[in-house]
């Protein structure tokens, strides 16, 4: 193979893992590493005074293509761990090579057999048409995976796709003072029903707070959420906990004994308190304390 579809499978496997982006990058460097045995490869032409004397002693898809020293490699990750998922890339590559026409002798050298996987009809020649459909599927799945992860992870997407209330407040959980409305569908008690996009205020346990008509709602406690898919923004709220009480400038929320509340200019204001720039008055600098 070459060395693209090689990288693009690997990528493709960190994806449908959930492996986290540092990790992915450990396992597409990995991928491309064996192929320093050859100058005419990517790895090869990068670093040529290492390549052509590494390929005149061992030869292309020998010791540098064994199952054995990438497994020692993997084993290596249990002192130094970029190494288990560089080994992992390494590894992902030889068992593709394997797929090719000529194959691997991969327990070089140890013995000189050529291992490969399927019948010869079904194997492939490198950079043949049927590479370069791999290389399409797998970059299709890298794409896929990457615009999953950007989704918040199979979870988020199915959230997302299904508008399910608990999935959208399992993601909410993790993202912290980042600024997220609910396109949504609430059901009041009273048995009405509205259909919007609101401002999300916050969580507590597992109830969820947001503005309807400028007035806070309460997953659980005025009514139920029949639907609900989170939109994230790139902004976050500011957040100051008052020791004691204070008197707010500019409109703010506030959250005190199991509730949120709205903070008016001049109203007075306690706990933990959010707002897009937050102005209080009648509290020493002190005795405010910034929360993450």
């Amino acid at each position: 193979m070459t060395g693209p579809t090689h990288v693009a499978i690997a990528i493709s496997a960190g994806m449908i893992v959930g492996a986290e982006p540092l990790t992915i990058t450990f396992l597409a460097a990995g991928a491309l590493v064996p192929d320093l045995d050859t100058h005419k490869s990517i790895i090869g032409r990068i670093f040529l005074p290492i390549s052509i004397p590494l390929g005149k002693w061992l030869g292309h898809r020998g010791a540098f293509h064994s199952f054995w020293l990438w497994g020692l490699v993997i084993l290596s990750g249990l002192l130094f761990n970029p190494m288990y998922f560089i080994g992992t890339g390494a590894l992902i590559h030889v068992v593709s090579d394997c797929w090719t026409v000529s194959g691997v002798r991969a327990m070089t050298p140890f013995s000189s057999k050529i291992f490969v996987l399927f019948q010869r009809s079904w194997r492939f020649k490198t950079g043949g048409n049927a590479e370069m459909g791999i290389l399409l599927v797998a970059g299709t799945i890298a794409w896929t995976g990457y615009k999953i992860g950007t989704m918040g992870g199979l979870a988020g997407t199915m959230g997302y796709l299904l508008k399910a209330p608990k999935i959208m407040v399992d993601e909410y959980k993790h993202k912290g003072l980042m600024k997220c409305k609910i396109d949504g569908r609430f059901r009041y008690n009273s048995g009405e029903t509205v259909d919007g996009i609101w401002t999300l205020i916050g969580l507590h346990g597992t109830k969820v707070s947001f503005l309807i008509d400028d007035r806070i709602i309460t997953d659980g406690n005025e009514g139920m959420l029949l639907k609900a898919r989170l939109i994230k923004s790139d902004e976050q709220w500011s957040s100051v906990k008052v020791n004691g009480w204070a008197t707010t400038i500019n409109p703010v929320f506030y959250f005190t004994d199991g509730k949120w509340f709205i903070g008016n200019p001049g109203q007075v204001v306690f706990g933990a308190i959010i707002g897009d720039d937050i102005k209080i008055d009648n509290i020493e600098f002190d005795e405010m304390t910034k929360e993450k």
